[in-house]
């Protein structure tokens, strides 16, 4: 990649402490509820039984097990050697309310970079507000490092796009070798990841730089795939897939998906998936990424990507040309978020017709919950900037308030789910419920 310089912009003025004062708020928000939700304990499920047993067999015998007493290998490896590394529950409450936190200060900083920054502004509030996170750091499962693993990997890329600077790119590597050892989704997501790359930079990249950045996804999802390869052919597991069930379920899942995104920005009662034909919820869910596409435009803060004035700070660098007012990495990165999103709920759903799990409303926001940051930044990217300042105010407004009603509501109901004994975690017992995959 070329890292030749461009002219440093003038730094724009920006209410820093106003927005250290809400990022403050946000984090306390979200620990908040985060405190409130697994104050009665953290809950399981058929999968959290598999997680804590491999957990207790690495511990105690250096081996990640099944219950049955064969090697683990239906989920990535690396959550439960946290869970291993975290001891107790106790322990997993901290790793789970340390991963949303540092996803809400990841995510915070990447909407400064991303966005114009009166919408930058609200970003950390939306996510606080966001239950995806309320759900997934409940249930001992693997989602909260995921997301944390996410956010880290979207923070280096820019980055690495933006200063062309060999630090940055191992670190990009570095993470994204992570994302399928955590969760299987990060095979999904890096090949979305890896199509907006070679589509976006291709031909605005030198020969070094095409290499690079194909050095860099292939890396990402070597590990997994040598996962994959390592459960389905040296262990030899037993499938866990089943003949095709047809488009019906296609059409249903990008339906539950559909219903799914929609209710992270409307207040939408949970009757209303059924009250609807799965065919208008995943029209939704197209009219949607549709509207979520990152079009090219300038906008007028031409200094939102200038670095943050610090006695250290050094003139911003880029590793392509500024296109029509808006840095390219920029836009590339938008590009990035949006392939990547479409990418992974287009393959969920097309594996729920040859596979049990991920089918469902619940297991749907499980799945999608990594998505969160990327669809609220791509909402906020979006927003119409002809619109009369009031009303794009006055829809905020009814947008954070709708969230923060909804966020309550959750926490209240999960607050009340059966928790896992403390004695679960070497011999974890399962206690059933509405979410999560079904058990074996």
């Amino acid at each position: 990649m070329s890292t030749a310089r461009l002219p440093t912009r003038a730094a724009r003025r920006r209410p820093r402490p106003l927005i250290g004062v809400l990022l403050a708020v946000a984090v306390l928000v979200q620990l908040g509820l985060f405190s409130y939700t697994t104050a009665s304990g953290l809950a399981g499920t058929s999968d959290s039984r598999l997680y804590l047993y491999a957990a207790q067999t690495l511990r105690e015998a250096g081996h990640l097990l099944h219950p049955d007493g064969s090697p683990y290998r239906y989920w990535p490896p690396l959550y439960p050697v946290l869970l291993a590394a975290a001891d107790s529950l106790a322990g997993v409450r901290l790793l789970h309310g340390s991963a949303l936190v540092g996803s809400l200060l990841l995510w915070s900083w990447l909407g400064r970079q991303l966005l114009p920054w009166r919408r930058a502004l609200l970003l950390p509030l939306l996510l606080a507000l966001g239950t995806p996170g309320l759900l997934v750091g409940k249930f001992v499962w693997a989602e909260c490092v995921f997301m944390l693993l996410v956010a880290a990997y979207v923070s280096a890329l820019l980055q690495w796009l933006r200063s062309a600077r060999g630090e940055w790119g191992v670190l990009a590597t570095v993470v994204g070798v992570l994302l399928p050892l955590q969760r299987t989704l990060g095979l999904f997501l890096l090949a979305g990841v890896g199509l907006a790359l070679v589509v976006g930079t291709w031909r605005h990249l030198a020969v070094r730089g095409r290499w690079l950045v194909l050095l860099h996804l292939l890396l990402c999802g070597l590990g997994g795939v040598l996962w994959q390869t390592y459960a389905l052919l040296v262990v030899a597991a037993p499938s866990r897939y089943h003949p095709p069930r047809g488009w019906a379920q296609l059409l249903s899942s990008a339906a539950d998906y559909g219903f799914v995104l929609l209710r992270w920005g409307l207040p939408l009662p949970a009757a209303a998936r059924v009250g609807l034909p799965n065919a208008l919820w995943a029209a939704v869910l197209l009219g949607l990424f549709a509207a979520l596409w990152p079009r090219r435009r300038p906008w007028r803060q031409v200094g939102a990507l200038a670095a943050p004035a610090t006695p250290d700070a050094e003139p911003a660098n880029t590793a392509f040309r500024a296109t029509h007012g808006l840095s390219f990495s920029t836009q590339l990165v938008r590009e990035v978020l949006w392939a990547a999103s479409v990418t992974l709920v287009s393959l969920v759903a097309a594996l729920t017709v040859f596979a049990q799990s991920a089918a469902g409303v619940h297991d749907a926001e499980r799945y999608a919950s990594v998505l969160l940051g990327p669809v609220v930044v791509l909402v906020l990217a979006a927003w119409p900037t002809r619109a009369p300042r009031w009303l794009g105010v006055g829809l905020l407004g009814l947008w954070l308030a709708g969230s923060a009603v909804r966020a309550v509501h959750v926490a209240r109901d999960l607050h009340r789910l059966p928790p896992l004994a403390p004695a679960s975690f070497p011999r974890p017992v399962l206690h059933r419920q509405p979410v999560g995959a079904e058990e074996e």
